[in-house]
């Protein structure tokens, strides 16, 4: 019952928009509360991306409450509405359970309900799992809180039954892991890795859209480095890389924290944290020994098939790809030596030079020795 959840007197500065949204449902003899990854951000001191709202009100009600504004008839089955405020979309979601989940992904039937508690018990992670409206402060249930003060993602309720239901939750927990620098719980990084291959069920587009954010975390490195075995499940192609000692003076680490390691060090467009991301998957395929050093001639070559092969799995756009693999094909090409010739590539095309110039950045000092970036 709402008379026991659990509060912290927490202030949040709501956007007017949604202290109209939850006003509005409150007059009208509703529940209503910000919820979800806008609290989180909130109580984290961050900027949240967008904003959240749930409630006792019923899908028609929501409608009926906002009848003098526009609304959208977003996912009424699940019971969410977009309503419009200032010209600005928000979702408005009903209170609800969900049944079992046959394909991993998406609830068989999904219940409403009257109960914050019943609705906050089925969210993904205890950071996410927060409500918050002005009267009542910030309501936790799950300890979430405290794992935000821990740095910790953990699972509401138990791991393996959150992942059985919707196995994307194994991708978004490394995803947060690498946006918000929290470390993975370990009962919750145990069912994720026991239950990655249920990765396989889900979508090219939604691996695509999750492998995206996470490439852009503040934390992507230590989060792919800890997560090596998921990212292996939906990039197959990576599984040679991790381990492999490259025996070259030129490298300090192996060709999967490498890669992994580039990808931190390199800012700006998609394009760019994917081509790091891709740029030497095809490394071990090339390696040989000579005079006790390690070698990878012709690398950018099979690297720029795989990325081509990766990113069409996957349905990136045709132009992301396109970017991606000419980065990835040219990436350790000796730029020309002298005025007329760098003139004469950069009129072939400045984008792609200044792109080249980026990446090889990167690439040195991914190397993590003295000597790469002399």
């Amino acid at each position: 019952a709402d008379n026991l959840l659990k509060t912290s007197k927490t202030e949040i500065a709501l956007p007017p928009e949604v202290g109209i949204i939850i006003e509005s449902l409150e007059k009208s003899g509703f529940k209503a509360y910000a919820v979800g990854g806008a609290v989180r951000d909130s109580v984290l001191g961050l900027a949240p991306e967008d904003w959240d709202i749930t409630t006792s009100a019923r899908p028609e009600e929501i409608k009926k409450v906002f009848s003098a504004r526009e609304t959208i008839e977003t996912g009424i089955k699940h019971g969410t509405v977009t309503v419009l405020v200032n010209h600005k979309p928000f979702e408005v979601t009903s209170f609800r359970s969900e049944g079992s989940y046959s394909d991993c992904r998406h609830p068989d039937k999904v219940e409403f309900v009257t109960d914050l508690s019943e609705d906050l018990r089925r969210r993904d992670f205890t950071v996410n799992s927060l409500a918050y409206n002005k009267k009542r402060g910030v309501i936790d249930l799950y300890g979430g809180l405290s794992d935000i003060n821990n740095k910790i993602i953990r699972t509401v309720g138990k791991a393996e039954e959150r992942f059985s239901e919707d196995a994307l939750r194994i991708l978004r927990a490394v995803r947060f892991s690498s946006k918000l620098g929290f470390r993975i719980e370990p009962e919750t990084k145990n069912a994720a890795e026991k239950l990655k291959g249920l990765l396989s069920k889900i979508s090219a587009e939604r691996i695509f859209s999750e492998l995206s954010k996470l490439l852009f975390g503040k934390n992507v490195v230590d989060a792919l480095l800890e997560s090596s075995g998921i990212i292996c499940e939906v990039i197959p192609e990576m599984k040679p890389c991790v381990g492999f000692n490259q025996h070259s003076k030129w490298h300090k680490y192996d060709v999967y924290e490498h890669i992994v390691r580039s990808v931190g060090a390199i800012e700006g467009k998609p394009e760019l944290k994917w081509a790091m991301f891709l740029h030497d998957i095809g490394k071990p395929e090339k390696f040989f020994m000579k005079d006790g050093e390690g070698h990878f001639y012709g690398h950018a070559e099979p690297s720029a098939k795989m990325a081509d092969s990766i990113l069409t799995r996957l349905k990136a756009s045709n132009l992301l790809k396109e970017q991606v693999i000419f980065l990835v094909k040219n990436h350790d090409r000796p730029f020309p030596e002298g005025e007329v010739k760098l003139k004469r590539m950069l009129k072939d095309g400045a984008e792609n030079f200044f792109r080249l110039v980026e990446v090889k950045k990167a690439d040195n000092t991914a190397q993590g020795t003295d000597i790469a970036l002399a």
